[in-house]
């Protein structure tokens, strides 16, 4: 019986993967792939049959990720788009490209606050911030009521109070701190009360900055 029992199980699962490796090989094989290409001083998709899918419309265009979007340069700044050319997000862009993606996270800017998204173009920390750095050893430094400046052509943020968030946008150090940078090795340069310390990740001073 209980021979009879494991031969039946077995089946079944054969039967299970069986079935799953057919559903999506199915998929990975109806999927269309879209290509960069170029038309005069523009860009578009197309195909992998030379078909045009998306018309030669973007300034620039990269090729799409295994999640379906690629960036793009279109009449107003970078953005995302899925397969059907439908802007995802926009992120922020540093010099003239968009941010890069650090703990799986890349930052985005909305009615002039800060916020994350994942590489599937989702929102994962909502807009709340004044500003944010990248995440650096799963931690991004956050300002509360900081303004941007300027130095000649490039813009920096300063002011108000600075605190670190996790990748959940949980905030995990409080912002205290005049100043603060990324963390490095498991340790962060901040500025309190005029004076700069190191700190670690839970928000303790480690040592004075000579």
């Amino acid at each position: 019986m209980n021979s009879e029992w494991k031969k039946i199980m077995k089946s079944i699962k054969y039967l299970i993967v069986i079935s799953f490796t057919f559903l999506v090989t199915i998929n990975i094989q109806g999927r269309e792939k879209l290509i960069p290409f170029e038309y005069g001083d523009f860009m578009g998709y197309k195909n992998n049959k030379g078909e045009i899918v998306l018309p030669a419309k973007y300034r620039m265009a990269e090729k799409f990720s295994k999640y379906g979007i690629a960036a793009v340069v279109d009449d107003s700044s970078w953005a995302y788009i899925d397969t059907k050319g439908n802007v995802v997000i926009r992120p922020c862009s540093w010099d003239n490209f968009p941010d890069e993606f650090c703990d799986g996270l890349a930052r985005f800017k909305k009615d002039e606050m800060f916020g994350f998204f994942n590489r599937k173009g989702e929102i994962v920390i909502t807009n709340k911030f004044s500003y944010c750095s990248r995440f650096s050893n799963g931690l991004a430094a956050f300002c509360d009521g900081c303004k941007k400046q300027y130095i000649g052509e490039y813009d920096f943020y300063k002011g108000g109070k600075w605190g670190y968030i996790n990748t959940k946008g949980k905030i995990v150090i409080e912002p205290i701190y005049e100043e603060a940078y990324d963390f490095e090795k498991g340790k962060a340069i901040v500025k309190l009360d005029s004076v700069w310390y190191y700190i670690n990740k839970n928000g303790k001073v480690i040592k004075k900055v000579k």
